[in-house]
Protein backbone atom coordinates (compact mmCIF):
# COMPACT_ATOMS: atom_id res chain seq x y z
CA UNK A 1 0.00 0.00 0.00
CA UNK A 2 1.28 3.28 -1.20
CA UNK A 3 2.26 6.08 1.98
CA UNK A 4 -0.06 8.87 1.46
CA UNK A 5 1.92 12.18 1.50
CA UNK A 6 2.74 14.04 4.30
CA UNK A 7 -0.13 16.89 5.30
CA UNK A 8 1.62 19.86 6.75
CA UNK A 9 0.49 20.82 10.22
CA UNK A 10 -1.10 24.84 10.41
CA UNK A 11 2.09 25.33 12.14
CA UNK A 12 4.50 24.14 9.28
CA UNK A 13 2.45 25.91 6.95
CA UNK A 14 4.44 28.89 5.27
CA UNK A 15 0.93 30.65 5.02
CA UNK A 16 -0.11 29.96 8.15
CA UNK A 17 3.63 31.37 9.61
CA UNK A 18 2.94 33.93 7.58
CA UNK A 19 0.15 35.44 9.07
CA UNK A 20 1.18 34.96 12.00
CA UNK A 21 4.47 37.21 11.34
CA UNK A 22 1.92 40.09 9.88
CA UNK A 23 -0.19 39.78 13.14
CA UNK A 24 2.49 40.04 15.24
CA UNK A 25 4.12 43.22 13.37
CA UNK A 26 0.89 44.69 12.93
CA UNK A 27 0.26 44.41 17.01
CA UNK A 28 3.50 45.54 18.20
CA UNK A 29 2.95 48.91 15.64
CA UNK A 30 -0.31 49.10 17.46
CA UNK A 31 1.21 48.64 20.74
CA UNK A 32 3.87 51.55 19.62
CA UNK A 33 1.59 53.71 18.32
CA UNK A 34 -0.98 53.35 21.43
CA UNK A 35 1.78 54.22 23.87
CA UNK A 36 3.27 56.86 22.39
CA UNK A 37 0.10 58.59 20.67
CA UNK A 38 -2.76 57.33 22.85
CA UNK A 39 -5.81 55.10 22.26
CA UNK A 40 -7.61 57.61 19.96
CA UNK A 41 -5.37 59.40 18.86
CA UNK A 42 -3.12 56.90 17.37
CA UNK A 43 -4.93 56.27 13.85
CA UNK A 44 -5.17 52.84 11.88
CA UNK A 45 -3.31 54.83 9.62
CA UNK A 46 -0.31 55.64 12.27
CA UNK A 47 -0.22 52.27 12.84
CA UNK A 48 0.03 50.82 9.06
CA UNK A 49 2.98 53.33 8.54
CA UNK A 50 4.42 51.85 11.92
CA UNK A 51 3.90 48.47 10.37
CA UNK A 52 5.08 49.52 7.02
CA UNK A 53 2.58 48.57 5.31
CA UNK A 54 -0.67 49.26 3.69
CA UNK A 55 -4.20 50.03 5.39
CA UNK A 56 -6.16 47.77 3.06
CA UNK A 57 -3.94 45.09 4.37
CA UNK A 58 -4.07 46.13 8.12
CA UNK A 59 -7.67 45.76 7.57
CA UNK A 60 -7.23 42.07 6.20
CA UNK A 61 -6.04 40.89 9.79
CA UNK A 62 -7.75 43.50 12.11
CA UNK A 63 -11.62 45.03 11.66
CA UNK A 64 -10.68 48.54 13.66
CA UNK A 65 -8.97 49.37 17.03
CA UNK A 66 -10.87 47.97 19.08
CA UNK A 67 -10.15 44.84 17.94
CA UNK A 68 -6.19 45.64 18.20
CA UNK A 69 -6.85 46.18 21.70
CA UNK A 70 -8.87 42.66 22.19
CA UNK A 71 -6.09 41.32 20.74
CA UNK A 72 -3.46 42.70 22.71
CA UNK A 73 -5.14 42.01 25.57
CA UNK A 74 -5.57 38.49 24.36
CA UNK A 75 -2.03 38.43 24.08
CA UNK A 76 -0.82 39.91 26.98
CA UNK A 77 -2.89 37.33 29.11
CA UNK A 78 -0.60 34.82 27.41
CA UNK A 79 2.03 36.66 28.68
CA UNK A 80 1.07 36.85 31.98
CA UNK A 81 0.08 32.91 32.57
CA UNK A 82 3.59 32.08 31.30
CA UNK A 83 5.11 34.81 33.45
CA UNK A 84 3.51 34.15 36.72
CA UNK A 85 4.39 30.09 36.05
CA UNK A 86 7.77 31.04 35.77
CA UNK A 87 8.15 33.67 38.97
CA UNK A 88 11.12 33.25 40.83
CA UNK A 89 11.47 33.20 44.78
CA UNK A 90 11.00 36.26 47.22
CA UNK A 91 14.42 37.73 46.73
CA UNK A 92 14.59 37.79 43.51
CA UNK A 93 10.17 39.01 43.18
CA UNK A 94 11.57 41.96 45.20
CA UNK A 95 14.57 42.74 43.08
CA UNK A 96 12.15 42.74 40.43
CA UNK A 97 9.35 44.23 41.00
CA UNK A 98 11.88 47.13 42.19
CA UNK A 99 13.33 47.11 38.96
CA UNK A 100 9.58 47.53 37.45
CA UNK A 101 9.09 50.29 39.62
CA UNK A 102 12.69 52.36 38.31
CA UNK A 103 11.39 51.29 34.60
CA UNK A 104 7.93 52.65 35.18
CA UNK A 105 9.12 55.54 37.21
CA UNK A 106 11.46 56.84 34.21
CA UNK A 107 8.41 56.08 31.95
CA UNK A 108 9.89 53.47 30.11
CA UNK A 109 8.23 50.22 28.80
CA UNK A 110 9.36 46.92 29.89
CA UNK A 111 10.92 44.78 27.05
CA UNK A 112 9.32 41.79 27.83
CA UNK A 113 10.03 40.12 24.78
CA UNK A 114 7.47 42.38 22.83
CA UNK A 115 4.70 40.77 23.60
CA UNK A 116 3.54 42.61 26.76
CA UNK A 117 1.71 45.92 27.53
CA UNK A 118 3.58 46.64 30.46
CA UNK A 119 3.37 50.13 30.18
CA UNK A 120 1.40 52.55 33.11
CA UNK A 121 0.41 54.79 30.64
CA UNK A 122 -1.51 52.09 28.06
CA UNK A 123 -2.60 49.99 31.13
CA UNK A 124 -4.48 53.06 32.36
CA UNK A 125 -5.89 53.77 29.28
CA UNK A 126 -7.21 50.38 28.34
CA UNK A 127 -8.63 50.38 31.57
CA UNK A 128 -10.33 54.00 30.72
CA UNK A 129 -11.77 52.55 28.19
CA UNK A 130 -13.47 49.65 29.27
CA UNK A 131 -16.11 52.06 31.01
CA UNK A 132 -17.00 53.28 27.90
CA UNK A 133 -17.31 49.97 25.97
CA UNK A 134 -19.02 46.37 27.34
CA UNK A 135 -17.18 44.22 25.00
CA UNK A 136 -13.96 45.77 26.08
CA UNK A 137 -14.53 45.26 30.21
CA UNK A 138 -15.69 42.15 29.68
CA UNK A 139 -12.52 40.69 28.31
CA UNK A 140 -10.74 42.59 30.82
CA UNK A 141 -12.66 41.04 33.52
CA UNK A 142 -12.03 37.49 31.87
CA UNK A 143 -8.44 38.29 31.75
CA UNK A 144 -8.18 39.37 34.89
CA UNK A 145 -10.26 36.22 36.53
CA UNK A 146 -8.07 34.09 34.40
CA UNK A 147 -4.29 35.64 35.55
CA UNK A 148 -6.00 35.72 39.66
CA UNK A 149 -6.42 32.04 38.87
CA UNK A 150 -3.08 31.19 37.72
CA UNK A 151 -1.34 33.19 40.77
CA UNK A 152 -3.75 31.23 42.43
CA UNK A 153 -2.64 27.84 41.94
CA UNK A 154 0.86 29.32 41.98
CA UNK A 155 0.54 29.71 45.51
CA UNK A 156 -0.96 26.75 46.20
CA UNK A 157 2.07 24.99 44.35
CA UNK A 158 4.36 26.82 46.64
CA UNK A 159 2.34 25.89 49.55
CA UNK A 160 2.39 22.53 48.93
CA UNK A 161 6.50 22.43 47.92
CA UNK A 162 6.43 23.41 51.20
CA UNK A 163 4.46 21.14 53.21
CA UNK A 164 1.59 23.11 53.87
CA UNK A 165 -2.08 23.66 53.24
CA UNK A 166 -4.67 26.47 53.15
CA UNK A 167 -7.99 26.92 52.34
CA UNK A 168 -9.12 28.27 49.21
CA UNK A 169 -10.17 31.87 50.36
CA UNK A 170 -6.79 32.47 52.02
CA UNK A 171 -5.07 31.66 49.05
CA UNK A 172 -7.52 33.96 46.30
CA UNK A 173 -6.66 36.46 49.71
CA UNK A 174 -2.98 36.18 48.92
CA UNK A 175 -3.13 36.52 45.61
CA UNK A 176 -5.52 39.54 45.27
CA UNK A 177 -2.95 40.98 47.64
CA UNK A 178 -0.16 40.35 45.72
CA UNK A 179 -1.99 41.97 42.65
CA UNK A 180 -2.99 44.95 44.28
CA UNK A 181 0.15 45.15 45.03
CA UNK A 182 1.33 45.33 41.87
CA UNK A 183 -0.88 47.52 40.20
CA UNK A 184 -0.75 49.98 43.00
CA UNK A 185 3.52 50.03 42.52
CA UNK A 186 2.72 51.26 38.80
CA UNK A 187 0.21 53.75 39.49
CA UNK A 188 2.83 54.72 42.48
CA UNK A 189 5.54 54.91 40.22
CA UNK A 190 3.33 57.66 37.85
CA UNK A 191 2.53 59.37 41.07
CA UNK A 192 5.74 59.83 42.85
CA UNK A 193 8.81 58.31 40.78
CA UNK A 194 11.22 59.67 43.43
CA UNK A 195 10.93 56.87 45.66
CA UNK A 196 14.39 56.31 47.07
CA UNK A 197 14.91 52.53 46.29
CA UNK A 198 15.97 51.30 49.61
CA UNK A 199 12.14 52.63 50.75
CA UNK A 200 10.75 50.43 47.95
CA UNK A 201 12.72 47.32 48.52
CA UNK A 202 11.42 47.51 52.45
CA UNK A 203 7.76 47.97 51.43
CA UNK A 204 7.92 44.85 48.70
CA UNK A 205 9.50 42.75 51.13
CA UNK A 206 6.84 43.16 53.91
CA UNK A 207 4.24 42.77 51.68
CA UNK A 208 5.99 40.00 49.81
CA UNK A 209 6.50 38.13 52.56
CA UNK A 210 2.87 37.96 53.97
CA UNK A 211 2.04 36.98 49.91
CA UNK A 212 4.33 34.09 50.12
CA UNK A 213 4.49 33.18 54.17
CA UNK A 214 0.72 33.04 54.26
Amino acid sequence: MTPKPAVATPAEDPAVAHADAQRRRILDAAQKCFITRGFHAGSIGDIAAEAEISQGLMYRYFANKRALILALIERQLRHDQASISEMPAAPDLVDGLLECYQQWARGEVLPIHGNAIASVALYAEINAEAHRDPVLAEVLRRHDKQTSAAIQAWLRERDVALGRTMDADRVAHRALLLRVLVEGLAMRAVRDPDLPPEQVRALLAEVLARVLDG
